[in-house]
């Protein structure tokens, strides 16, 4: 191996090899670049939130998007239309904005969230900073989801969940008609959504939806987003919740 003429020497070291100086920076730069896991369960199931050494919330900024643009979404044509109507009134506002609940990808919005495992309960948080300072709970029990006249129509609606490899599924059903939940997009109390939340690393959280109401859409539709390192929204480590509350913002 030849030296390095431009690392200096040192008197009584020897010298070092340049394919040595470049398989350490190498090494060194694949290090930095290698992304922190995710913290897991002892059992080893991915936590989707903080932990005793790695505390933090999913920060929200606007624009997180990942849904398809209007003409693709699958409306039947009187959807359609409400949803036009919607959007053309300046004074008309989501009901979220009124600080009312939101479901789905509507409850995920700015300043944040935090999902809070309790395996003890069986039960899965999600807990919204803004809007209403609500919750959501997921349950991971195996029960099903109630049906008749104890399936009460709801904002949230019911939530059962399941674990598919590393990613959290969370199917609900039995919402009510009082939300818009995705921009202005309506929905019925026959709709069923499907949630799947994983988590890939430390600083990166992975949300898809399937939207399924016969009622409102021509076929199911799908929206995704991804909170990463580089993307306006993140993982705030070592933050906490604070106290939002909507109605001080009206």
């Amino acid at each position: 191996m030849t030296e390095d003429p431009k690392v200096p020497r040192v008197p009584g070291v020897p010298s070092v090899p340049r394919v040595l100086v470049v398989l350490v920076v190498l090494a060194s730069i694949a290090h930095a670049q290698t992304p922190e896991p995710a913290p897991r369960w002892p059992d080893g199931h991915v936590n989707l939130g903080s932990t005793a050494d790695k505390k933090g919330y999913w920060e929200v900024r606007p624009g997180l998007g990942g849904f398809p643009r209007g003409a693709d979404v699958p409306l039947q044509p009187w959807a359609r239309a409400l949803a036009a109507f919607r959007n053309s009134k300046n004074d008309l506002f989501p009901p979220l904005v009124r600080c009312k609940p939101s479901g789905g990808t509507g409850f995920f919005n700015a300043p944040g969230f935090e999902i809070v495992d309790v395996p003890d309960e069986k039960k899965i948080y999600i807990l919204d900073i803004a809007g209403p300072h609500s919750w959501r709970v997921i349950y991971m029990d195996g029960r099903p989801h109630p049906s008749g006249d104890d399936l009460r129509p709801t904002y949230f609606g019911h939530s059962i969940g399941r674990w598919d490899a590393d990613a959290l599924v969370i199917d609900s059903v039995g919402f009510n008609e009082k939300q818009w939940v995705a921009g202005s997009y309506p929905t019925s109390d026959q709709l069923h959504m499907t949630e799947r939340i994983s988590r890939p690393n430390l600083k990166t959280l992975s949300y898809e939806m399937t939207i399924d109401d016969p009622a409102v859409y021509t076929r199911p539709w799908s929206g995704r987003w991804t909170i990463t390192e580089t993307t306006p929204s993140k993982w705030i480590a070592g933050g906490e919740m604070f106290e939002y509350i909507c109605q001080d913002s009206r």
